[in-house]
């Protein structure tokens, strides 16, 4: 009888590792693109650096736009997500933060600050560093008016380290202050039709 029932048994086993998925396709739950990148962007929380602006997701996501080791890669990784998400909405692919400005469909701080306007998730948020042509850019997770939390690329946990220049890919609270030397000054929608 144990026989019988161990066949019985190692039978059943059988047939549940070859049946088909719980879940089918058609059941999967449907992600809005910023649902979708902010997914991917927050999957490398915690991903650092080895060395200086190098390591091994680093050097892909500065080789994701022909950029080589050791260059600043904020821009790079919100274009590695922004293709890993396979956004087509939002063309722009750069290493350089303020490339992600377009005419049609960016929204500027101070309006999103005056307005108390909600922005979407997964919406780039781009600052800029002096008068200069550089600054920083990353992903919105939620954001109302003048305050949100971001997933950023080469930047500092927040505790400790540059803002614009860090060591890793982090979660950090941010606050739009028009004044500051570095400070955000747009958001850019995904959906750029």
């Amino acid at each position: 009888m144990k026989y019988l029932q161990k066949i019985l048994l190692l039978t059943l086993f059988g047939c549940l590792l070859t049946s088909s998925p719980l879940l089918s396709a058609s059941q999967t739950v449907d992600q809005t693109d910023g649902e979708r990148v902010r997914n991917i962007a927050y999957g490398f929380v915690g991903t650092k650096e080895e060395g200086n602006n190098s390591g091994y997701w680093v050097n892909r996501f500065l080789k994701s736009v022909g950029l080589r080791p050791g260059n600043q890669w904020c821009g790079a990784f919100v274009s590695f997500c922004l293709d890993s998400a396979k956004i087509k909405t939002m063309r722009v692919r750069s290493g350089l933060a303020r490339h992600f400005i377009t005419k049609n469909k960016t929204i500027r701080a101070t309006k999103v600050m005056n307005s108390n306007m909600e922005i979407p998730m997964g919406t780039v948020v781009v600052w800029r560093r002096g008068t200069t042509m550089f600054g920083h850019v990353g992903f919105t997770d939620r954001w109302k008016g003048s305050s949100g939390t971001t997933i950023e690329g080469n930047t500092s946990s927040g505790k400790s380290g540059r803002e614009w220049d860090g060591g890793g890919v982090w979660y950090r609270k941010r606050t739009i202050n028009p004044y500051n030397h570095f400070r955000i000054t747009d958001f850019a929608l995904l959906d750029q039709r």
